[in-house]
């Protein structure tokens, strides 16, 4: 019986090398595109970062950050939206503390990802803002002081809840003020702006159009014919126009509906409407696939089981429904957050619109060529910050839950 001689050890599939050559090396064509790819990527970057760093013109959008952050709100009482800053940190860092496994991976990951943008302002403040140096040192010690307060007493990860509906209440009156013309005066929300009024449009539209929208989905399904007909239409008719369309005209119906004059609903109040209305319609669509996902024999084995139709969406049929469109409805959330920039048709001073005044200062137009690109790179920066947060939080979410695995 002939031995046959040993073989060479096959090389190692691991390290740089190896993952270079199988994913960018691995042919002659391959390998040419990579090249061209590789070169137009580094003479873009290049570029790009010599320009921000020696042509650029900084100074104009440094000196306006306060316009960015708040717009027009006093500045005698900044204490106050920082405080709600303060108060969300504080909230955030007992949640994360307190959490466990599983969805505290995610909430641990957001509060850091957060709390190290919060460290960077502090930072800058203690330098370059006088004004509101310590309130920066505020909110940083309210996150620090809510996540190792929840590792030292998880127990209060039970009452997360009732905390975070108070500090809803809390922020409103923070904001709006009480009356009166002291430290808590009243603020007209004309004076609100920047980049406060975007979060503020944000986080109401997101809240508030997600449980809309889910009754609407089940209102779209429902086997009893007003309803059913009610949903259909206002999902249609919503879907049917763009949102700035639905700005227009919340500008104009909403205070017919409240049989009121047009001055005495605030701005913010008709775009919150329009922004929740139409994010809630597309919500309906997004829940009722992941409703239609779930199997028939799901709901008719619940049944069999003695539970009520209402047991049996809110507890077998809901959940898979919710479970299955995770993407789509994150995706409609980063949508939203970045569709708030529309809110200036309606004359609102968003984060976006702030940097057309800008653009539009004096000081701003004797730059030649002025601030435009500077300006945009800014926004797209602070938008990709927070967008890209959500977008990771989902991608966590997904692989819990093993979305898209059997």
């Amino acid at each position: 019986m002939e031995v046959l001689p040993s073989r060479r050890p096959p090389r190692d599939a691991r390290g740089v090398r190896a993952w270079l050559k199988q994913n960018l090396f691995g042919s002659i064509s391959n390998s040419i595109i990579s090249v061209v790819s590789i070169g137009l990527g580094v003479w873009a970057v290049v570029g790009l970062v010599g320009w921000i760093l020696t042509s650029a013109h900084w100074a104009q959008l440094w000196a306006n950050l306060r316009l960015f952050a708040v717009y027009r709100y006093p500045a005698d009482l900044l204490w106050r939206p920082l405080g709600v800053v303060a108060l969300v940190m504080l909230l955030l860092g007992l949640t994360a503390g307190a959490s466990g496994r599983g969805s505290g991976e995610i909430i641990r990951g957001v509060f850091w990802w957060f709390f190290n943008l919060v460290a960077v302002l502090t930072v800058l403040g203690l330098f370059f803002w006088p004004a509101v140096r310590w309130l920066w040192v505020m909110v940083a010690a309210a996150g620090l002081l809510g996540y190792f307060g929840g590792r030292a007493f998880p127990g209060v990860m039970r009452s997360m809840a009732y905390l975070w509906g108070a500090s809803v209440v809390v922020a409103v009156l923070l904001l709006t003020g009480t009356g009166g013309s002291g430290a808590l005066r009243t603020v007209d929300t004309k004076q609100w702006g920047g980049f406060m009024l975007t979060l503020v449009l944000a986080i109401v539209g997101i809240a508030v159009s997600f449980p809309l929208g889910i009754a609407l989905a089940l209102g779209r399904r429902s086997r009893l014919p007003v309803i059913r007909y009610v949903s259909v239409t206002f999902i249609e008719v919503i879907r049917g126009a763009p949102l700035i369309t639905w700005l227009f005209i919340a500008s104009l119906l909403v205070p017919l509906l409240f049989a009121v004059s047009p001055d005495r609903i605030s701005a913010l109040f008709r775009a919150m409407v329009a922004v929740t209305v139409f994010s809630a319609a597309y919500m309906a669509e997004n829940v009722r696939g992941g409703l239609q996902a779930v199997p028939r024999g799901q709901n008719e084995a619940a049944r069999a089981l003695g539970l009520s139709g209402w047991q049996t969406t809110r507890l077998i049929v809901l959940p898979q429904a919710l479970r299955a469109v995770i993407p789509a409805i994150v995706g409609q959330a980063i949508g939203l957050f970045k569709d708030t920039s529309l809110v200036f048709i309606v004359g609102l001073f968003d984060f976006f619109n702030v940097s057309n005044t800008v653009a539009s200062q004096p000081q701003s137009l004797l730059i030649p060529g002025g601030i435009r690109l500077e300006l945009s790179l800014f926004l797209a920066a602070v938008y990709w910050y927070f967008a890209y947060r959500m977008s990771v939080a989902s991608r966590q979410l997904e692989r819990q839950l093993g979305v898209g695995t059997r």
